[in-house]
C-alpha cells in the first residue's frame, strides 16, 4: 500500500480546461497517432485520464531513458497491455515481468547469438529468391501480403527448422483474426467475457487453436529430430535456466507463438513500407541500387556484405522512423517514482509515441519527409538516445530486433538488384496503429525488372 501524494507534490499539467476525462479516451481511439502527435509539445510529461485512470503521456527521450532504463523494474508493462498480448501469446517473454522474465530471457538469449543469426542470413536471401520467381512482369501486387508470406518462410525455417509455405494463407487468417482480438482488448477496457460466443470471440477461438496446432507440431516433430541444430527452436528445447529448469510444453509454445507472430508481422509491415517509400522516390531507388552494383556486382548478399553496404542502412534507418514497428508503448508504475521533478504515483500509467518521438523536428529537420541521407555522419550518435528506437529500449528491448533488421536489409539488397519498383500515384497508405503498425488497406506497387547494366 502506497501513501496518497501530498498536496505539495508536483504534478504534470492536465489537458487544456473543458476537456471531459472521458474525451480524452475518445479522441485517442479515434486517431492514436494523432492524439500523440497533437499532445507532443504541451511538456515533458501531460497529465491525462482514461477510464479513470491517470494516464501520463511522456514527450521528451529523458522521461522515456528514465522509464526502459534508469528504472525499468519499477515499470513493468500495464494490465490494458498484459490482458491483450496475453490472450495470443500467454505467458511468454513478451508478457513476464521480475524475476521469471528475466530468467526466460537469459534462456533464450542465445537463441540469437550473432553466428546463428548469420547462418539465418541465407535463409531471408531463399525467401527472396522464391519470391521473385513468382513475379509477373509488370504485374500489381499487394505488398504487404506478399511479404507476410515471405517472412513466415523466414520465420517459419529459422524458429522450426519447417517449412510452413502450404498453410501460409490458413496460418495468415489465424494470425489476423488473434491481433484484431487483441487489438480489440486492448482498445476496449470493458469488454465481454471471453466464454460469450460472439463473431470475434469464435474468429478468435479458431484462429489460436489453429495457432497452437501448427506451433504443437512442428515442437513435436523437432522433439523427435533431436539435436540443437540451426533453429531456434532446437536451441530453446535444449536451453535451461541457472537452476536447471528448461521450458514446459506450454511455456515452448508461448515462446514460439510470440516469436512467429511479433517477428512475423512487424518484418512483413517494415518490408513493405520500406519497398513503398522506394518506390515512391525513384531517385533513392536508384541510388541504393547503384551502391548494390558496386558492392555485389549482380551476387547474392550475405550478413558479411551488410557492413559495406551504408545506404541501404541508412533507407532502413529511414523507414523504420517513418513507420516504426512499435509506434507506441505504456508501462504502469509500480511505487511511487519521480520523473524530472514530476511525482509518478503507484499505479499511474506512463505511455509515449514513437510515431511522435520520430517526428520531432528538432532531431529529424523536414520531420515528414524521407531522406535516409540524415542518417549519414553517425546521426544516431548526435541524437539523444530515444529520439530515435523502432524497437523500444533498454533491457526488454526487442529480442529479435536484431534479426528483423538483417533481414530486411537482405531481402532489400535481394530484390532491388533484380527489379525496380513503382507505387501508384495518390496518398501514402494508411496505418493501422494496432499491437504493432501495419498497412491498414494495402500497398499495390509494380515490379519491373531490371537488367543487370541497370
Amino acid at each position: 500500500m502506497h501513501a496518497a501524494p501530498s498536496d505539495s507534490a508536483v504534478l504534470p499539467p492536465p489537458l487544456p480546461a473543458g476537456l471531459p476525462w472521458v474525451g480524452q479516451g475518445l479522441e485517442y481511439r479515434r486517431d492514436p497517432l494523432g492524439f500523440f502527435l497533437r499532445y507532443a509539445d504541451r511538456g515533458a510529461v501531460v497529465r491525462t485520464r482514461f477510464v479513470g485512470t491517470d494516464v501520463y503521456l511522456l514527450n521528451t527521450s529523458e522521461a522515456i531513458e528514465h522509464v526502459l532504463v534508469k528504472n525499468f523494474r519499477n515499470y513493468p508493462k500495464d494490465a490494458f497491455q498484459k490482458r491483450a498480448l496475453e490472450a495470443v501469446v500467454g505467458q511468454g517473454l513478451f508478457t513476464s515481468h521480475g524475476d521469471f522474465w528475466m530468467r526466460r530471457r537469459r534462456m533464450m538469449q542465445p537463441a540469437f547469438h550473432k553466428n546463428l543469426l548469420t547462418a539465418h542470413g541465407s535463409v531471408a536471401v531463399k525467401a527472396a529468391n522464391t519470391w521473385m520467381a513468382s513475379r509477373r512482369e509488370g504485374a500489381s501486387f499487394d505488398a504487404y501480403p506478399e511479404m507476410m508470406a515471405l517472412t513466415l518462410d523466414v520465420v517459419a525455417e529459422t524458429l522450426f527448422g519447417a517449412n510452413l509455405s502450404a498453410q501460409a494463407r490458413e496460418l495468415g487468417r489465424a494470425m489476423e483474426a488473434v491481433m484484431l482480438h487483441a487489438q480489440h482488448l486492448f482498445d476496449t477496457p470493458i469488454s465481454l467475457p471471453a466464454w460469450v460466443p460472439t463473431p470475434g470471440q469464435r474468429r478468435f477461438r479458431a484462429g489460436l487453436s489453429a495457432l497452437h496446432a501448427v506451433v504443437d507440431d512442428v515442437v513435436e516433430r523437432r522433439r523427435r529430430q533431436g539435436g540443437p541444430g540451426e533453429d531456434l527452436l532446437g536451441l530453446m528445447l535444449e536451453a535451461q535456466a541457472e537452476d536447471g529448469e528448461h521450458l514446459t510444453d506450454a511455456q515452448l509454445r508461448d515462446e514460439c507463438l510470440t516469436l512467429m507472430i511479433a517477428g512475423h508481422e512487424t518484418t512483413a509491415a517494415a518490408l513493405a513500407l520500406s519497398l513503398y517509400l522506394l518506390a515512391r522516390h525513384p531517385d533513392t531507388q536508384a541510388a541504393l541500387r547503384r551502391e548494390l552494383a558496386t558492392v555485389l556486382g549482380g551476387r547474392e548478399p550475405t550478413v558479411a556484405d551488410l557492413p559495406s553496404l551504408p545506404y541501404c542502412e541508412q533507407v532502413v534507418k529511414e523507414s523504420l522512423r517513418l513507420y516504426p514497428p512499435a509506434w507506441g508503448m505504456s508501462r504502469v508504475a509500480e511505487q511511487d517514482d519521480r520523473m524530472d521533478g514530476v511525482l509518478v504515483p503507484a499505479g499511474t500509467v506512463v505511455a509515449w509515441s514513437q510515431w511522435a518521438l520520430h517526428r520531432d523536428a528538432s532531431h529529424f529537420p523536414e520531420p515528414e519527409a524521407f531522406r535516409p541521407e540524415r542518417w549519414a555522419d553517425g546521426l544516431e550518435r548526435r541524437i539523444p538516445r530515444f529520439a530515435y528506437c523502432p524497437f523500444g529500449g533498454g533491457p526488454r528491448l526487442c529480442i529479435g530486433a536484431g534479426s528483423a533488421l538483417m533481414v530486411i536489409r537482405l531481402v532489400l539488397a535481394t530484390v532491388l538488384q533484380r527489379f525496380h519498383f513503382e507505387a501508384e500515384p495518390g496518398p501514402a497508405p494508411e496505418v493501422l496503429p494496432a499491437i504493432t503498425l501495419r498497412p491498414k488497406h494495402g500497398i499495390p506497387l509494380t515490379a519491373r525488372r531490371v537488367s543487370r547494366q541497370e
